[in-house]
């Protein structure tokens, strides 16, 4: 370290010169830079809106999260009507988000854009976690109101993420 600080005190006059970079310098710099990702905000928005609708589920499911009061011991007609609502709303929800991918596929593959492609997969890690919801905290939300209104919010925060990825893809696909 004090071979060094005197090698600096011995030359302090080439340390402190003002030399100018070459002309263009900045400019050729700049070219080597990565591209600066486009959408971001969209993305975190979305994961944004999957993390809370997950947190509401989990505030819902987890003892002493909410200070709700005990459901009243349902019929087994009561539990089947219910069940059949779940049921009802999860093949909604399905066929809403599968349209609005369809719309995606088709708008990828007329125009194949750059920042399309990461939509394209940025809705299919939506569907992925839609996946996982379904096979691992569906079967065990109750089968009662509070069931459903789950449900609906986890399946309607990944619908309206679809929607949003699908309105930046059509921005992305006219510019």
């Amino acid at each position: 370290m004090d071979k060094l600080k005197n090698f600096i005190d011995a030359n302090r006059d080439a340390f402190e010169e003002d030399e100018m970079l070459p002309e263009g310098h900045l400019e050729r710099f700049e070219q080597k830079l990565p591209k600066p990702r486009k959408n971001r905000a969209a993305l975190y928005s979305c994961a944004f809106a999957i993390a809370a609708s997950i947190a509401l589920l989990l505030l819902f499911r987890l003892p002493g999260g909410t200070d709700m009061p005990e459901p009243v011991q349902k019929t087994t007609a009561q539990a089947c009507e219910t069940q059949e609502e779940i049921e009802g709303l999860r093949l909604y929800y399905d066929m809403q988000m599968n349209e609005v991918l369809a719309q995606m596929k088709k708008l990828y593959k007329q125009d194949r854009t750059p920042g399309a492609e990461e939509l394209l997969q940025e809705s299919k890690r939506i569907l992925t976690d839609n996946y996982m919801f379904e096979e691992t905290i569906l079967p065990t939300l109750p089968c009662s109101d509070d069931g459903l209104f789950a449900m609906t919010q986890h399946y309607s925060n990944s619908l309206g993420g679809l929607r949003l990825i699908l309105k930046q893809m059509r921005q992305v696909t006219d510019n």
